[in-house]
């Protein structure tokens, strides 16, 4: 799932933005609670024309992404230009909900990702 079809499926709910928060009118199905976890940042990116930011701890480097494409897998911290801080995204998020995410690249026997 990405930041815009979430918020394809939140549309319903009245999704604003109010003080840098997501802020819906109404509560959503339980089932969009994890993916609005990890993916509010770019729900608020998409509905404010910002852009929005992902960061990977791994080997420090700051990327804009797409409301419109997975997460990358190394991606760590998201933010919306403007934000005062990152959000870090938990990294049960990983295990127990992957739709968001792009698949981590395999790494072959030479050593290489492919």
């Amino acid at each position: 799932m990405t930041a815009r079809e979430l918020l394809d499926l939140v549309g319903p709910f009245g999704p604003t933005v109010a003080d840098g928060e997501l802020v819906l009118e109404a509560d959503p199905p339980p089932d969009l609670d994890a993916a609005l976890c990890v993916l509010h940042t770019g729900v608020r990116a998409a509905l404010t024309g910002r852009r929005w930011w992902g960061c990977a701890s791994a080997k420090p480097r700051v990327v804009e992404l797409s409301p419109a494409a997975p997460v990358p897998a190394d991606i760590e911290l998201l933010a919306v230009e403007g934000d005062d801080r990152w959000d870090r995204v938990h990294p049960d998020a990983r295990l127990d909900h992957k739709e968001p995410f792009a698949p981590a690249p395999r790494i072959a026997r030479s050593g290489r990702a492919t």
